[in-house]
Order: C-alpha cells, then structure tokens, then sequence
C-alpha cells in the first residue's frame, strides 16, 4: 500500500514588509529555512494545506510573495484563513481556499472558522458550513480529514483556551454520524499537539515563525530551543483509513555561516 501524503505548514506570519519582525524574528526567514528542510527531507509529498495565519495584516501583495516563496516546493496547494487573515484579500492574491479537496481514497475538507470573530482571536464555523459539512459527509463515505485554523479541543494553555474555536461543541456533533472521519487538523496554537476525542484524532501544527509556551496564563514565546525553533507537519494518509502524523522542528541557522543562530525570540 502506497500512502497519500499531506504537508502542512501554519501560522507563518509574514509581516506587511520585508525586514519587519514578528514576535522578535523574521518569519520570511523562519519560512525560507522550514522550506529548505522540507525540500532537503527526501519525502515526496502529495499535497499543500496552509492551514491560517499566513500573513500578519498583510495586504494581496504579500499573500503572492508566500506563494512564491512556496512555489520551488511544486505542489498543489490548498489555503485556509486565519484570525489574522483578510479571505477577500487572500482570494484577491489567488484561488486557494476550497472546501473538498479528493486524496485518493480520502477527501480532506476545509472549514473557515473565522465566523463571528470576538475580536481576541476566536472564531466559529457558520451554521451553513456546518450544514454543508453534514450533507458532505453523508454523500461522500470516504476517509476523511478536517482541516481548519482554530483548535477544537481545549489546549490547556488558558490564553489560548479562551480564543479556541467557539462552536466546537456542534462540530463534534455534527461528527458524531460519521465515523469515516478519522482526524482533524488545525493551526492557531504554535504548538505541535495531539488530541484523541470521540475516535477522531486530532493534530495542531507548530508555527513556521515562533512556538508559544504550553501551560502560560498569558502569550508567552518559548525561548529555548528546541522548542523555540519552527517546524512543520506532515500526515501519511493510508488506503485502509490509517494516519501516521509527522512533526519535523527545524533548526535555525545563520544564512553566512550555516551554524544554528542564537535565539532571537
């Protein structure tokens, strides 16, 4: 059996302009090294999730200067916003964001959980994207991944408990019926977490810029690697309904010397 192969990357934060820092580093150059790694893995990969927060305010412009930083990784991509994200700005840049997207003998959907946002940094999905969920799932019985930015599951991180997605309750209820729905992946957290919630494995991504430190009552940026240094996932996708999930932390190095650079959080 031959795996489908998913990467994800998340929360990469480019600033308006180039040289802008986010948190105390440069997320373009967080991003260009966690490329470089991905590029250097020897994985072959069959897909691109940007799962939220890819740009930090930014404006169309930067959103096409992300694609061509991720353009040498020659993968069809799939995109899903952010608390931080514009959608309209985002479609302005490219057509991303789709809702199905068919891996073989599993379809990944993507669900935009920036409905009613409180302001802080929450977020919802709409009742007619949950109602499209539904009649997605009943028509179409294969495997499936879900895809969205907000966590579903409380993290224990009290700050980012309160900005988790907000109707996470009537998602899981909405997934209660199908049990072809092996896992659902998300951004949001900087952190790379792994849940287990009514048979459904669930996934959150480190950020491609900085990682926030579990267990803090309020945002704290971890300072020490390993922990401090971006990362990324990637998710082998089985024919017989299996997922292995993958969490690669990559290294900072100094672009002259190739050495790891001292943390800049």
């Amino acid at each position: 059996m031959t795996p489908v192969t998913l990467l994800q990357l998340s929360d990469c934060h480019l600033t308006p302009q180039a040289g802008q820092l986010f948190r105390g580093v440069d997320p373009r150059q967080t991003l260009a090294q966690v490329i470089r790694h991905v590029q250097q893995s020897g994985h072959q990969f069959d897909h691109l999730l940007l799962s939220g927060d890819l740009v930090h305010h930014g404006d169309a412009g930067v959103y096409q200067e992300l694609l061509q930083q991720l353009a040498v990784l020659e993968l069809p991509t799939t995109w899903l916003a952010g608390n931080h994200d514009d959608l309209q700005v985002m479609q302005q840049a490219a057509d991303l964001d789709r809702f199905s997207v068919s891996l073989g003998p599993w379809q990944l959907l993507c669900l935009d959980s920036n409905h009613a946002p409180d302001g802080r940094g929450s977020g919802a999905i709409a009742s007619h994207t949950l109602e499209r969920l539904s009649r997605q799932l009943a028509a179409d019985r294969r495997f499936t991944l879900l895809a969205l930015h907000h966590n579903p599951l409380a993290s224990g991180t009290e700050w980012q408990d309160q900005i988790m997605l907000s109707n996470a309750s009537e998602l899981w209820q909405c997934l209660a019926q199908a049990p072809h729905c092996k896992a659902i992946i998300c951004g949001h957290l900087h952190q790379p977490l792994h849940w287990q919630h009514q048979g459904v494995s669930v996934w959150s991504a480190p950020s491609t810029a900085v990682q926030f430190c579990p267990g803090s009552a309020q945002v704290e940026v971890a300072q020490q690697p390993p922990e401090s240094w971006p990362g990324y996932r990637w998710y082998q996708l089985w024919p017989d309904g299996r997922i292995d999930a993958h969490f690669e932390s990559v290294p900072l190095r100094t672009a002259d010397q190739g050495e790891p650079c001292p943390n800049r959080c």
